[in-house]
């Protein structure tokens, strides 16, 4: 049944972190979405830490990224599909 009574506008923050349907944002979808933003620069400044320290050399950043990201990835989704 739909509400006849109007109500107030809610703000991002309440839309977002009290979703009620499968539309709206929620905290999870916020912390999944800040790990892909944050974990790129994170991976790219671990390969090149790895170069520094002597670990590999410089035709091996890119390839150490990679690795960093799909390991990064298999474990996320894996974690994904243990909790759901």
């Amino acid at each position: 049944m739909t509400k006849d009574t109007p109500q107030r506008e809610k703000t991002v923050r309440e839309r977002g972190t009290f979703a009620k349907h499968g539309d709206d944002p929620t905290l999870k979808s916020y912390l999944s979405s800040l790990f892909f933003v944050l974990s790129v620069p994170g991976f790219i400044t671990l390969a090149v830490v790895g170069h520094w320290s002597g670990l590999y050399p410089y035709s091996f950043v890119v390839p150490a990224f990679a690795g960093l990201l799909v390991a990064s990835l298999v474990v996320v989704f894996g974690l994904m599909h243990y909790l759901t």
